[in-house]
């Protein structure tokens, strides 16, 4: 017997089985009682699938006291519980299978592997109580010897088209998903749904199988728009609606075994077909999440190089502003005290501070979001204000620097802060790189318009130029040839030019380094203007 707890839903279910097999109860193929459609027999299937093994007791008891309360025992009492049995045992027995630990099976019936072995299992245990029920009433001399071929696939077509319309909608139904989507699209296969039952009851005279397939056209329309969960409710509607239409106007010359076989090849390839659009689109959801996953996982990956980048990038506004500071305080001491230069000196400071905000507030979007603020941007404005910060720091190590603009260069597309960084980057490493040979050097900034399409802006050095490691392969983040270097100001540069849609290009020779690097053209667009 069921335990006490499951003793409520027990009751529920079996209130709903009497319900369920008291409407159904049309049309029966003889004084035991099966009819051209059992959705007692999905009923109870969906119900071990979606609460449990422990509900498998009720199996055996609903059909025997179906009859009993019902049809006040049609067979003999042997033969009530020989039925009973034999149903109760062989579904029992399919949905053991189906909820094993470490099957095949989900209940959840997300891919068509889960609804295969759903009506795959369905078939042959439907195929199994109808042989078995068939043989043990023909022994009791109820069903005659020569009826069992055809009660046999009466009995199956009976179970087989109640557990392939009801068993995955229930089951999709107790999972808590929506099963019709809210759009007025979904009213009209219902309209063409009613119009082909018109059809097929209100206009045919003779054989109605002839116009049987123009079911077919709704149920594939909302299986297709709308996958799995929608067409088994519309295959629901359409099983009550033909039942009764075939109740209000017979069913003519065909029987009602034969309208039930072509209604189960609907609901089985309606049902694949839902399949197969709801396994695509959580594969599409799917794929989607991961790529998300992905976007973000790389920014997530690349957030110790950000850390690095950060220490990095905000090197150049601190010694900036250590500069002008120290300049500052050699203006306090002179006698009288230089007022304008230390002016000077205390905005130079608030620039470099608010610079210095802007670098962390840029790494931080890029880690975030990898957004940019993109902008129609002078040649001349980019390059002058990176190299007004450096400035000082190449003056005091008696390094010159000359900038060489052709004429007429139109206005580049970028993120101002970014080109800025790359550029004050590029100086510092020369800077660098001149300081090591311990003599005074020069470098070049150059910016000519290749082609219609892009600025290329080069800084070039008299210094000892690049290590060959470097200009035998890609940048790659860490690489560095300096003792205290960190490997990014290179590869973050890079990658802040390709994310504009330029390139970056290393050369030069032991008699000094070049770097390139290529920015589009901002065609159409003003002064500041953003995309």
């Amino acid at each position: 017997m069921p335990a006490p707890r499951y003793l409520v839903p027990g009751l529920v279910y079996l209130a709903a089985y009497l319900a369920l097999d008291w409407l159904s109860f049309v049309d029966p193929l003889g004084a035991y009682g099966v009819t051209p459609w059992n959705p007692t027999t999905g009923v109870s299937i969906a119900l071990v699938l979606a609460f449990g093994r422990a509900f498998i007791p009720w199996l055996f008891i609903a059909p025997f006291l179906a009859d009993e309360l019902l049809r006040q025992s049609p067979l003999p009492l042997p033969a009530e519980i020989a039925v009973a049995g034999t149903l109760g045992a062989t579904y029992a027995a399919a949905t053991w299978l189906l909820t094993r630990p470490g099957g095949k099976f989900s209940p959840s019936l997300q891919t068509r592997q889960d609804l295969l072995w759903l009506l795959g299992t369905a078939a042959v245990a439907a195929l199994v109580a109808s042989i078995g029920c068939v043989l043990q009433l023909s022994a009791m001399s109820i069903i005659a010897t020569e009826q069992i071929p055809r009660r046999i696939l009466e009995w199956w077509v009976g179970d087989m088209i109640g557990i392939a319309v009801m068993t995955p909608f229930l089951v999709l139904l107790f999972s808590g998903r929506r099963m019709f989507p809210r759009t007025p699209e979904l009213l009209l296969p219902f309209l063409l749904l009613f119009g082909a039952l018109y059809l097929i009851f209100g206009m045919a005279s003779t054989d109605r199988s002839q116009l049987f397939y123009l079911l077919f056209l709704p149920v594939i329309w909302i299986a297709v728009r709308f996958g799995l969960e929608a067409v088994t409710g519309a295959l629901v509607v359409t099983q009550v609606l033909l039942i009764a239409s075939i109740q209000l106007t017979g069913h003519g010359t065909i029987g009602i075994t034969a309208l039930q076989a072509l209604m189960l090849v609907i609901a089985l390839t309606g049902s694949i077909v839902g399949m197969l659009v709801t396994e695509q689109r959580n594969t599409q959801r799917e794929l989607w999440l991961h790529r998300e996953a992905l976007a973000r996982a790389s920014r997530a990956g690349t957030l110790g190089a950000m850390a690095a980048a950060l220490a990095h990038e905000i090197n150049q506004p601190l010694a900036a502003i250590a500069n002008y500071a120290r300049a500052g305080r050699l203006s306090l001491n002179r006698d009288p005290v230089d007022q304008a230069a230390l002016a000077r000196s205390n905005d130079q400071i608030i620039e470099q501070v608010d610079r210095a905000v802007a670098v962390t507030r840029w790494l931080r979007d890029f880690v975030g979001q990898g957004t940019s603020r993109m902008e129609a941007v002078t040649v001349e404005e980019l390059i002058r204000r990176p190299e007004l910060v450096c400035r000082a720091e190449l003056g005091e190590n008696g390094i010159r620097v000359e900038t060489r603009l052709s004429g007429d260069l139109p206005p580049v597309l970028v993120d101002r802060l970014q080109i800025e960084q790359v550029i004050a980057n590029l100086l510092k490493n020369a800077a660098e790189a001149i300081a090591a040979t311990t003599r005074k050097g020069r470098i070049e900034i150059r910016a000519t318009q290749e082609n219609a399409a892009f600025v290329t802006i080069s800084i070039s050095d008299d210094g000892p130029g690049f290590e060959p490691v470097l200009l035998q392969r890609p940048i790659a983040p860490f690489t560095t040839t300096k003792p205290d270097g960190m490997g990014l100001g290179l590869s973050l540069s890079r990658s802040i030019i390709e994310s504009h849609g330029g390139r970056l290009t290393l050369g030069g020779d032991g008699a000094g380094a070049r770097v390139a690097f290529t920015l589009p053209v901002a065609a159409g667009r003003e002064l500041g203007a953003s995309p």
